[in-house]
C-alpha cells in the first residue's frame, strides 16, 4: 500500500479515537497511555492511517482567535479612534511647574528721624489700611510746629504793617496831587497876567517854582508807594516761607505716627522700643494681601499661541485645589536679561538653551476672601489656549 500523502490534505483519523488526548493522560509516556487503553500515536499528537503506518505530526492551518487578541484588537481599534481627539487635547493648553504666587511687598520705614516710643504691630500680625503700626516722640516736632506757627504770626503781622505803610503812601500821593494841582493852575494864572502886565516877573517866577517844587513832591510820593508796594510783596513772600515752614513742621509732625499703607500682613520687622531711626531706614516688611497674581516662567517655546486674556486654571499646592484666572501681560524680556550679570554671546562662550520668560497670571476675584494664598506659594498654572 503507497503510504505517502499530499501535505495538503487533512489527515484522517478513526472514528473511535478521541481527537484530542485528554490533559491528564498527555501528561504521562506512552507506555502509561498504552496502560491506560490509549494509543501512543494519539497521546503524542500523531494520527495513523488506515493503513495503519505512522505519520508526522499534524499541522494546523488555522488557529482561532483567542480572548487576549480580541482584546487587543479592541484596545487598538479604540487607541485609533481616541488618538486624534487626545492630540488635540494636548495642543489645547500649556502648563509648567516653574510658577509661584507672588504680591506686592512694601517696606515700611520712616521720613523723620527720633526715638520709638511704641510699636503695635508684631510679626504675621494682620493688619489693615491705616492702622497705626509705629509711633515716634512727637515732642521735638511740636516744638518746631509751635515755633514755626509763632514765625508765620510775624510775618502775616509785617505784611500788614507793609500794606498799612502802602496806604499811607498812596494817601500822600494823592495830596501832593491835589497841592500840584493847585500850584499849576496859579503858575498858568500868572503866566496869563505876566503877558498882560499886570503882575511883576518875580512874583511869576516865585509860583512857578512852586508848580515845579508840588510835581516833584507827586513824582516822590508815587516812588514811595511802589515802594511800599514791593514792601508788601517780600513781607507776603517772608508770610509764604513762614506758612510752609509750618506746614512743613505740621508734616513732620504727622510722621511721628506710622501707618499701614493697605491690608496685609506684617513680617521682618526689625525696630524695637527705644530705637533711634533714621529717615529711610525700613522698620518692617508689609506683604499686600488685596492684590496677588502669579508669575508663571514658560520656556519659550511655549508662548507661540499664549495671549493676554487666555484663560487659565491655577493649581495651588498648599492645598490641592485649583483657582481660576487669566493672562493678565505678556513678558517683555527673558529672565536672564534682567539677572545681575547677563550672559555675553559675543565672548564666544554662546550655548543656545531654552529660555524662560515670566507671563503674569491674574487671579479671578472673589476666590480667597480669606486671603489664605500668600507670595511664594508654588502653583502649577495651565494656559487653555483654545
Amino acid at each position: 500500500m503507497d503510504n505517502t500523502f499530499e501535505v495538503s490534505e487533512l489527515p484522517r483519523r478513526s472514528a473511535a479515537s478521541p481527537r484530542l488526548p485528554h490533559p491528564e493522560i498527555a501528561a504521562h509516556s506512552d507506555d502509561q497511555a498504552q496502560a491506560l487503553g490509549h494509543d501512543p500515536i494519539e497521546h503524542r499528537g500523531l494520527v495513523q492511517p488506515a493503513g495503519g503506518s505512522p505519520l508526522r505530526p499534524q499541522r494546523r492551518w488555522f488557529r482561532p482567535v483567542g480572548r487576549r487578541g480580541l482584546l487587543i484588537s479592541v484596545l487598538a481599534l479604540a487607541f485609533a479612534a481616541v488618538a486624534p481627539f487626545g492630540w488635540n487635547y494636548l495642543q489645547s493648553y500649556q502648563s509648567t511647574d516653574d510658577a509661584q504666587i507672588d504680591g506686592h511687598i512694601d517696606p515700611i520705614s520712616s521720613r523723620i528721624d527720633g526715638t520709638v516710643i511704641h510699636v503695635y504691630a508684631e510679626d504675621d500680625d494682620r493688619v489693615h489700611q491705616g492702622d497705626l503700626l509705629v509711633e515716634i516722640d512727637p515732642r521735638d516736632y511740636q516744638v518746631a510746629a509751635q515755633r514755626a506757627r509763632a514765625r508765620l504770626e510775624l510775618a502775616a503781622a509785617q505784611v500788614a504793617a507793609a500794606r498799612q505803610d502802602y496806604a499811607a503812601r498812596i494817601a500822600k500821593v494823592r495830596q501832593a496831587r491835589a497841592v500840584n494841582f493847585r500850584a499849576q493852575r496859579d503858575a498858568r494864572r500868572y503866566a496869563a497876567l505876566l503877558q498882560d502886565q499886570v503882575v511883576p516877573a518875580e512874583q511869576y517866577d516865585q509860583y512857578t517854582a512852586a508848580a515845579w517844587v508840588d510835581a516833584a513832591k507827586v513824582d516822590s510820593a508815587r516812588e514811595a508807594a511802589k515802594s511800599a508796594d514791593k514792601e508788601i510783596a517780600a513781607r507776603q513772600a517772608d508770610a509764604d516761607a513762614a506758612r510752609a515752614a509750618l506746614d512743613q513742621a505740621l508734616l513732620n509732625l504727622s510722621y511721628t505716627k506710622i501707618y499701614a499703607p493697605a491690608d496685609g500682613i506684617v513680617g521682618k520687622r526689625s525696630v524695637q522700643l527705644g530705637s533711634r531711626i533714621e529717615p529711610g531706614q525700613t522698620l518692617m516688611f508689609l506683604t499686600e494681601t488685596d492684590e496677588i497674581w502669579v508669575t508663571a516662567d514658560f520656556k519659550e517655546t511655549q508662548l507661540a499661541c499664549m495671549r493676554p486674556g487666555q484663560r487659565v486654571t491655577i493649581h495651588v499646592d498648599t492645598f490641592a485645589r485649583d483657582y481660576r484666572g487669566y493672562v493678565k501681560n505678556m513678558p517683555g524680556a527673558s529672565g536672564d536679561r534682567f539677572s545681575l550679570l547677563p550672559p555675553e554671546n559675543a565672548t564666544g562662550n554662546y550655548v543656545k538653551v531654552v529660555q524662560r520668560l515670566p507671563v503674569r497670571i491674574m487671579f479671578e476675584p472673589g476666590q480667597d476672601p480669606d486671603h489664605l494664598l500668600h507670595p511664594g506659594m508654588s502653583v502649577e498654572p495651565t494656559v487653555w489656549l483654545r
